[in-house]
């Protein structure tokens, strides 16, 4: 079963250091997302579940993947292979399974008996506005083609049945709301809560209009995902959540959201926003309550790989000797490839544009870089890239309203690097090298003593 529990059960028997247990009692105000921060500036970071959350029965659980071991357990690979498992589900998705029901269906409460404000409130930032739910995957279907979209979304908590939502300007979600919006009708939507990890890497594919994520959900768990439908709305979710909120986004309603501290490491600051209506909370006897402390490693290496495989296989159908893709921070993307003639480095720069509008800047360096060594990255821009010859702007395309130096709107500048050498790599000066005779003959251990 690929739910979040067995996970845990999984890494409990297969790495017992991984996953730690607080019992104190702590304050929601702050504390779980500091405790996080501590661990991490500690270079510790274990899943962490709270069985102890004041002003609420529910344990929460946090860093669940803020370790490649543990990604690459989840989806059965070694850390090595994580993209490459990526790239064929998206290559091979796995229609979804239709079942009567399931584990987060054991519970139901609709009507006047809602009320969120039971669950875990979590203010993650000393700027927020309050508390959010940050690890929460919603589902929509789309108006016209009646496919499943799925994205991570932050939701302010407003009262017992509202929150605010955090909607992604010319993402799949916007769209598929505007279309209803339009026809004065509310976009109905489940928000899940606490999901497996291979179906939150899924939930994040970067795809067209026309593809069921559910699919690609599915194929990452190496099963068709089996979905039920909802009690309150028309659409079919994972049963294997542990909370399912079934709601609906209004029509004309935008109240204040935010600031929120981001994965950019900035508070952005507050806006109008969509508003949703909760209308059912459902779940397991037992749930847990899953949390993203957003901007630490577990929230970006969660959005890193789906990006890197999303960009891989995109820019790889334009520019075919791409060789890797690494996106090493907010915005920005490193591309290798086999530079074989003139102009491909900027035809993966404008590809790399086009496949995702939050991709900001972009460096392409030659296959005998490795794009996960940074160093070696700026190396090739310092000594294969000209400026006035290599480096191409072009201005107001659509980026991240996240982004701090956007306009309030999300219009942003884009910055394409080719570090590349030219006229080839064969043709430029050879780089200083040694003897590898003279290497292999070298026995530190014999030739360095101690004290």
């Amino acid at each position: 079963m690929h739910d979040l529990q067995s996970f845990l059960r999984t890494i409990e028997e297969k790495s017992p250091d991984d996953i730690v247990y607080v019992d104190a009692p702590i304050d929601p105000l702050f504390e779980p997302s500091a405790l996080v921060a501590k661990l991490d500036a500690l270079k510790k970071r274990p899943i962490v579940i709270f069985r102890n959350i004041k002003g609420s029965a529910y344990p929460v659980v946090t860093n669940v993947t803020a370790s490649r071991k543990r990604l690459a357990i989840a989806l059965g690979v070694k850390p090595e292979k994580i993209i490459e498992r990526y790239i064929e589900a998206i290559r091979h998705p796995l229609a979804p399974v239709t079942v009567e029901s399931g584990p987060v269906f054991e519970e139901v409460t609709t009507g006047k008996d809602v009320n969120i404000l039971k669950l875990p409130q979590i203010t993650h930032h000393l700027a927020d506005a309050g508390p959010y739910f940050t690890g929460a995957v919603v589902l929509c279907k789309d108006p016209d083609s009646g496919k499943y979209n799925a994205s991570f979304n932050r939701l302010m908590i407003k009262d017992e049945c509202h929150t605010a939502i955090h909607l992604t300007t010319n993402k799949h979600l916007w769209h598929s709301y505007l279309k209803k919006e339009r026809a004065g009708e509310p976009l109905e939507i489940a928000i899940l809560i606490g999901l497996h990890p291979a179906l939150a890497l899924g939930s994040l594919y970067i795809g067209g209009m026309d593809e069921d994520e559910l699919g690609i959900m599915g194929a990452l768990t190496g099963a068709p995902l089996p979905v039920a439908k909802c009690k309150t709305i028309d659409l079919q979710v994972p049963v294997n959540a542990e909370i399912l909120l079934e709601a609906e986004i209004l029509p004309h309603v935008r109240e204040a959201e935010g600031p929120f501290g981001e994965f950019t490491g900035y508070s952005i600051g507050q806006r109008k926003r969509e508003v949703v209506k909760i209308k059912a909370i459902c779940q397991r006897k037992a749930p847990l309550f899953y949390d993203i402390s957003v901007g630490q490693f577990d929230h970006l290496l969660l959005s890193t790989v789906p990006m890197e495989a999303s960009l891989y296989t995109r820019v790889k159908s334009d520019v075919p000797t791409v060789q890797a893709v690494r996106i090493p921070a907010p915005f920005t993307a490193f591309i290798s490839l086999r530079n074989v003639s003139p102009g491909m480095a900027n035809s993966a720069i404008l590809a790399a544009f086009n496949a995702d509008m939050y991709i900001k800047t972009v460096v392409v360096v030659d296959e005998d870089i490795d794009v996960y060594n940074t160093g070696r990255v700026v190396w090739a821009m310092g000594t294969r890239c000209q400026p006035a010859r290599d480096v191409i702007l072009v201005p107001n395309l659509r980026g991240s309203d996240l982004d701090p130096s956007c306009t309030p709107d999300g219009f942003t500048s884009k910055m394409g690097i080719d570090a590349t050498a030219k006229p080839s790599l064969a043709d430029f000066p050879a780089m200083s090298a040694f003897s590898q005779e003279v290497m292999d003959r070298l026995n530190l251990a014999e030739l360095i003593k101690a004290k």
